[in-house]
């Protein structure tokens, strides 16, 4: 458990330097005295964590995010209130904090070991599996001056997790890694969490917070200004970046938009010659033709936000085996999603991606979720007025019931949005094969030897 009362942290920042000794000799005989700034990088935060929690600290950069958990790790100390903790505290903060660069990979761990409380006789205990989770091979024996910051991640994270803290802190240093280990450092985290054990993180990763964790806390200022479950947090965050009127699409403008776009397109295409294709509301340009099923926004949940420097104009659904779609989804069934995106500035390598999610005890879950970032896949320079055609093509393979789709693409890295539709609609999927029953089909084949 952390309990952290009314807590502030200054920092003091010199508003005028001398440039060499001299100078300063000169200033000190003359009684000039250097003047200085106190800045609050923390102020007044009250919050309770209790065992077993999944925390995650999101804002903008240089809103106390860091220095709250440095705080928490003992790195700080707080200029007022007072931090509570009970249980051991282990932190995977910036890259090579705690370790000397003139120590091989080996002599660190006995390092951070002794200063995690262990002795030698029990991080040699510990010592094969480190170095096992981190495949960094011989390489452990090197100085770690000559680590790439992967490796000093992979090392961190492995010692980090080995000595078995009650609490772990982690600042966004998972995000150096490759994708196969960060997918292994979450299967490890996983774990952890199961056991009970409490984890706090530092995020620019939206997506990695709302799978991820049970609870959000948003920083602005130095300040707590929202503490909810991740999807509430997050749509205050965007809200906070991006403001309200930029960041919503609402049932009035839909409804404009929708009437708007019906009417040019009743009057430069005959009725007959195409399908009638909805575009996605706001103030982007208008949808292209095309024979796929159009989505149209739900007014009721849809959210759309970002800096719209590139814009998902048209999201189309159809079922490559059954053809266009008309009213539920069948599971078991190919399905394209299709997003038509329109650039209006100069965008290095975006990431486009979809996620299909479903409410459950009055809590959104991510079902499925997949982009070109974790595919690995580098778009390259994508220049201003360029048109995209992505296709998501999956089988669909979900138990009946109701789920809602959301569309993004988004810078990165950083998962900076430039234009996110948040529950873009609610669709049906009813199941129609009675070979399988649970919450997915495995296809799976019974094999009967005698």
């Amino acid at each position: 458990m952390i309990e952290i009362n009314n807590v502030s942290k200054k920092f003091r920042i010199w508003e005028d330097r001398s440039r060499d000794l001299k100078e300063t000799a000169i200033n000190f005989l003359r009684g000039k005295k250097r003047s200085f700034r106190d800045l609050w990088a923390l102020q007044g935060i009250d919050l309770k964590i209790r065992e077993g929690e999944t925390v995650a600290f999101i804002g903008e950069n240089g809103s106390g995010k860091s220095t709250l958990l440095k705080l928490l790790g003992g790195i700080y100390t707080p200029d007022e209130g007072e931090i509570v903790t009970q249980g051991k505290i282990s932190t995977l903060l910036e890259l090579g904090v705690g370790f000397h660069p003139d120590l091989t990979g080996e002599e660190n761990i006995y390092l951070n070991g002794a200063m995690l409380g262990f002795d030698r006789a029990e991080m040699q205990e510990k010592f094969d599996a480190i170095v096992s989770f981190s495949e960094i091979g011989d390489f452990i024996y090197s100085p770690i001056r000559t680590y790439s910051s992967g490796m000093l991640m992979r090392l961190g994270f492995s010692v980090a997790m080995c000595v078995n803290p009650d609490i772990l802190l982690i600042d966004e240093v998972l995000a150096v890694g490759d994708e196969a280990f960060q997918n292994k450092c979450f299967e490890r985290l996983e774990t952890f969490k199961t056991s009970g054990k409490t984890i706090i993180l530092v995020s620019h990763g939206l997506d990695t917070v709302q799978r991820f964790c049970g609870r959000a806390i948003l920083l602005h200022g130095g300040r707590v200004v929202c503490d909810d479950v991740p999807e509430k947090t997050i749509e205050a965050y965007h809200t906070l970046l991006y403001g309200k009127q930029g960041r919503s699409v609402s049932e009035r403008d839909f409804e404009n938009e929708k009437m708007e776009n019906e009417e040019t397109r009743s009057a430069e295409t005959p009725a007959g010659d195409r399908d009638v294709i909805e575009p996605i509301g706001g103030n982007g340009p208008e949808g292209i033709p095309g024979s796929l099923e159009a989505v149209a926004p739900d007014p009721a949940s849809y959210k759309r936000y970002g800096t719209f420097e590139a814009e998902i104009t048209e999201v189309l659904i159809k079922s490559p085996e059954q053809g266009r779609q008309e009213g539920p989804l069948v599971a078991g069934e190919m399905i394209s999603i299709g997003l038509h995106i329109r650039f209006h500035q100069d965008i290095e390598n975006p990431n486009i991606g979809m996620s299909i999610l479903k409410q459950e005890n009055g809590k959104m879950s991510v079902i499925y979720s997949t982009n070109t970032f974790r595919r690995n896949m580098n778009l390259g320079l994508l220049r201003k007025d360029i048109e995209l055609e992505v296709e998501f093509v999956q089988r669909l393979s979900l138990p009946e019931g109701e789920y809602s789709l959301t569309v993004a693409i988004t810078r990165s890295g950083d998962s900076e949005p430039y234009d996110w539709h948040e529950n873009l609609r609610t669709f049906q999927v009813q199941r129609i094969d009675p070979s399988w029953d649970g919450l997915v089909d495995l296809n799976s084949q019974i094999i009967i030897c005698k």
